[in-house]
């Protein structure tokens, strides 16, 4: 009873001691945010309002893009107090549709989601998607401010459904790009 009392501990000490180092693996291989600012930026809006254009999707579930898109410009909406702008509005028009002129004088956001891989199994689902905001001054052929967020998700069949992930992942998405910008206009305004 002894001996199997030791090696049921050696067992335990031993499994432990893997799922530690694959979790600790697994974390260092986590896709991570990117944010790539130009020196001069400097986002402090001389006008009221900052335009955000409909987000370019690819091959991107519609419901996953809009809870995005929708839950972006909320949230920017109900932080813009740190951000310096009095308020984001979006445009309604495709990006394509939008006059180039008009749009170089103002600051405007665009951004784009991509690359949606739903990897399922007998049990299991992995979720992946990557995106990308970029920040636009007037008069600036360039984005001042890009933002890239790669971000996935895993879950188990029988402890979840698909679109209660799926809405979860587009949820964490959303304050991930919003957390990013709101902290990049705090800071330098």
């Amino acid at each position: 009873m002894v001996i199997l009392g030791i090696r049921f501990r050696y067992k335990v000490f031993f499994s432990s001691l893997l799922t530690l180092h694959l979790s600790l693996f697994l974390a260092g291989c986590a896709p991570a945010t990117r944010v790539s600012m130009a020196p001069d930026f400097n986002p402090s809006p001389e006008q009221e309002v900052i335009y955000v254009l409909p987000f370019v999707n690819t091959l991107v579930p519609e419901t996953f893009a809009e809870t995005v898109f929708n839950g972006f410009v909320d949230t920017l909406n109900d932080s813009r107090a740190r951000t310096g702008g009095k308020w984001f509005l979006i445009i309604k028009d495709e990006p394509k549709d939008v006059d180039s002129a008009w749009l170089a004088k103002h600051l405007y956001i665009s951004g784009e989601v991509w690359g949606y891989i739903e990897n399922s199994g007998c049990c299991a689902t992995e979720l992946r998607v990557k995106s990308k905001i970029f920040f636009h001054k007037p008069g600036q052929n360039e984005p001042s401010l890009e933002i890239s967020v790669p971000m996935e998700s895993f879950f188990e069949h029988d402890r979840s459904t698909l679109e209660d992930e799926r809405d979860r992942l587009a949820k964490r998405l959303t304050r991930e790009l919003a957390d990013q910008l709101i902290k990049a206009l705090a800071t330098s305004s």
